[in-house]
């Protein structure tokens, strides 16, 4: 099969579609034939060598896919063979072939395209875990979602304003900030430009925010978490502005500092709190994954919500792919399609 394989860390270049071996299938393993990858920020983290949760070298890379189960192992419904599946894994998603627990390979939403399919379980369901099962939304909430033009951040926008909260989209683009205008997002706010922090709530501008999704870090986190009301809470599902270089102390010093932090003075004196998810949980307690997919379906056929999906780029791209991904140009989901 057609995979790539990381065998080192480095720049998007070292990231080659080369011949590999089909992974083997086993009892209650399903073999998926692959047609499309949605790309994730971590597997950038992942090929820089800055993310903790992977395989050791060398693996094939990618989270999530969507296909095409083609045969099963002992113990699986054999009628299962031939049904749309969108796959979630820790690994193993840049390749023609997925073979994965038959709990990972997940019905695949009837109606959609196959790139809507492969943009959808991560960043939907880390979206709907970070708000609704963490954050406890409710309709009368404040919430605010940084940054809101990728993966993660339009579907938050797009489930916050479907329950009914009054949402804030924080962005380093205006392009960005129209189009997630148009996904629900009650204000916007381009925090590249100067002054942005003084225009937050809570700093002497209107009520403060209720639930924050932060996936930025750095400066941005720091702001958002003195923009919250009494008994706010911030999620944090990611660290986008995380980038050092061993031979660049004042590199990982500002990495170190713009770590999503928050003291306990902080959070006894404003009533506030900070939570983090991370799906990799849900790999290993397929009753919690089911339910939650069933959930995060239910609510997104209810309200005909759908994946934004930016760029799509053949298979044979995917440097190209990390390299649009890692220069936050790009908007809503990068999805590769196999050839």
């Amino acid at each position: 099969m057609k995979a790539v394989v990381l065998r080192r860390t480095g720049p998007p270049d070292v990231l080659r579609v080369e011949d590999a071996p089909e992974p083997p299938l086993g009892p209650g393993l399903v073999r998926v034939r692959v047609e499309a990858v949605g790309l994730n920020y971590a597997e950038v983290l992942s090929r820089k060598g800055l993310y903790g949760w992977t395989p050791p070298r060398p693996y094939v890379p990618g989270m999530e896919a969507t296909g095409t189960i083609e045969a099963v192992g002992d113990g699986v419904d054999p009628t299962r063979v031939g049904e749309p599946v969108v796959v979630g894994a820790q690994c193993g998603a840049y390749a023609e072939i997925m073979v994965v627990r038959q709990a990972q390979a997940l019905p695949a939403p009837s109606g959609w395209t196959v790139e809507e399919r492969a943009a959808y379980p991560v960043n939907w369901m880390t979206a709907w875990a970070g708000l609704v099962e963490m954050g406890r939304l409710r309709p009368s909430d404040r919430v605010l979602v940084s940054p809101a033009g990728g993966g993660v951040g339009t579907a938050a926008v797009q489930i916050a304003a479907a329950m009914g909260c009054r949402v804030l989209a924080l962005a380093g683009s205006d392009a960005k900030l129209e189009r997630v205008a148009a996904l629900g997002a009650s204000e916007t706010l381009n925090y590249r430009t100067p002054g942005w922090k003084e225009r937050l709530p809570g700093h002497g501008h209107g009520p403060g925010i209720d639930v924050a999704m932060e996936m930025v870090g750095g400066d941005v986190f720091h702001a958002v978490k003195h923009a919250l009301a009494p008994f706010g809470r911030v999620v944090v599902a990611g660290y986008a502005d995380l980038d050092y270089r061993w031979w660049r102390p004042f590199s990982l010093w500002r990495a170190w500092r713009g770590i999503p932090r928050m003291s306990l003075d902080h959070m006894l004196k404003r009533s506030n709190g900070i939570l983090s998810t991370h799906l990799g949980y849900l790999l290993v307690d397929a009753p919690r994954l089911t339910a939650l997919w069933r959930d995060l379906n239910a609510f997104v056929a209810d309200h005909d919500l759908r994946p934004q999906v930016g760029h799509v780029l053949p298979f044979r791209d995917v440097a190209r792919a990390h390299d649009l991904m890692e220069s936050r140009r790009s908007y809503g989901k990068i999805v590769l399609r196999m050839e």
